[in-house]
């Protein structure tokens, strides 16, 4: 089996998962609903075989091909930020699980035709920006100290809800029982709004989130913790949780040189800043 995968545009917003198919595949409407009947067919990560399912703008379409199958287009490579012999820092797209069969991991590796590609620590589905790929299982074991150890820094940039006064904020709060460090710093704000850039101390799971959102500053667009907010203010719908991973340093456990990544804001995100008049 092959996996083949798309991301939905502005253009295809609305359009059915059936319809989808048959434009990017070019095959008739019959061959796709077998596709669908067959299980073979997943939206974001989970098993959709309804036809009419209504795509949204950024949906990841992924499909199971026998070998035997063809599909012409081909999905949108994972963009490269930095590279040697041992890693990869790529930047993560929106709407993809960093492992997983169908996965940002997975792309890469059929991208680079290396199966060999591993993760070395992960991003929330919809969480962008900076993660690191070890290209061998040497390089991944070798890596992994620099996590326990907590060596390698990293910083995201947010968009939150509510005013906040600029400068920095220490939050601490421990999750899950362990110690759970977050600093943030206030890069613009506006009556409703805050831009800030989050460096944390410890990585836990969900922790930026948790920790804004006990801060009472939820980020924009996280439907677990922003969502009774967004509701109440009527805010317009935000695509995703505006949260990216903007820049990941850390010295290389093979050279012993300084390496840094860092990811460009994305387009959903730099768009969310200028209609809250952020920057």
């Amino acid at each position: 089996m092959q996996t083949k995968e798309f991301q939905v545009n502005k253009t295809c917003h609305g359009q059915t998962l059936q319809d989808f198919i048959v434009a990017k595949c070019k095959i008739s409407r019959k061959a796709a609903k077998n596709l669908m009947d067959r299980r073979n067919v997943f939206v974001n990560g989970k098993r959709v075989w309804m036809a009419r399912h209504n795509l949204k703008n950024g949906d990841i379409v992924s499909l199971l091909l026998a070998t035997d199958q063809t599909c012409r287009v081909t999905a949108p490579k994972i963009p490269i930020l930095w590279e040697d012999e041992n890693y990869l820092i790529i930047n993560k797209p929106a709407n993809l699980l960093s492992v997983g069969k169908v996965s940002l991991e997975r792309r890469l590796q059929e991208q680079r035709e290396n199966s060999e590609l591993r993760a070395v620590h992960r991003l929330d589905r919809d969480t962008t920006g900076c993660l690191i790929i070890a290209k061998s299982e040497s390089a991944f074991q070798n890596i992994l100290p620099l996590f326990r150890d907590r060596s390698i820094s990293k910083t995201y940039h947010a968009i939150v809800h509510g005013f906040m006064k600029k400068g920095e904020h220490r939050i601490s709060k421990p999750l899950a029982g362990q110690t759970a460090v977050s600093h943030v710093r206030v890069l613009d704000a506006v009556d409703t709004a805050a831009h800030v850039a989050v460096k944390i101390e410890t990585g836990r799971t969900h922790q930026i989130r948790i920790h804004l959102s006990s801060f009472k500053h939820p980020v924009m667009g996280d439907p677990k913790y922003a969502g009774d907010i967004e509701k109440k203010a009527g805010v317009l719908p935000i695509p995703r949780q505006m949260l990216h991973a903007r820049t990941l340093v850390f010295t290389h456990p093979v050279t012993g040189k300084l390496i840094r990544g860092e990811a460009p804001l994305p387009a959903d995100f730099r768009a969310c800043l200028k209609s809250f008049k952020l920057t």
